[in-house]
């Protein structure tokens, strides 16, 4: 008997270690829910895809609204887009100048790729001699001749096509601005 009581008086944890223990594996739980929130909001961009533009920038340019591009209700033959920058289907890397890529209009974030639906990519191609250094999901300014193909059997490959381009980086605030 003697023993059994001594072995339960060794069993015991005081209050203040069963707090220590329970915050403990709180705080083991919760890191690495906090740390992927976290890095989902540091990553994610505004999504231009719903907005509406309003006002009209100089002519013969249309500004591009996705929302009635991807309702194939859009169509313009010179238009200014706004859209994050991503890379066509070979190897690009991030400093490489190109003279093309593709537009979309979100960014996606660290956990989940933009969505590259194809009749909400833009297939861009910039003016001859001209060329851009890639930055990947970077906010730009597109201009240039709009066309739309012929859908793409397979699903892949851009609807829509901006030719004989030319791009500025743009800044969130110009969101707003243009769009609401």
């Amino acid at each position: 008997m003697a023993v059994r009581a001594r072995a339960a008086k060794q069993l015991r944890v005081s209050r203040a270690g069963g707090l220590l223990t329970l915050a403990l594996v709180i705080v083991i739980a919760c890191v690495p829910v906090l740390g992927t929130l976290l890095a989902i909001d540091a990553t994610t961009q505004p999504d231009l895809s719903d907005l509406a533009p309003f006002g009209q920038p100089s002519r013969p340019y249309v500004l591009l609204n996705w929302f009635a591009l991807r309702h194939s209700q859009f169509s313009a033959e010179f238009v200014q887009a706004l859209g994050y920058m991503l890379e066509t289907n070979r190897s690009t890397h991030t400093g490489d100048w190109v003279r093309d890529f593709i537009l979309l209009p979100e960014a996606g974030n660290a956990l989940h790729p933009a969505r590259r639906i194809p009749d909400e990519m833009i297939a861009v191609r910039l003016r001859e001699g001209e060329q851009i250094q890639f930055a990947p999901k970077s906010l730009v300014w597109v201009w240039g001749r709009f066309r739309a193909s012929t859908n793409d059997p397979s699903g892949l490959q851009a609807v829509y096509h901006i030719e004989d381009a030319w791009v500025k980086r743009a800044d969130k605030s110009e969101i707003s601005e243009y769009f609401k």
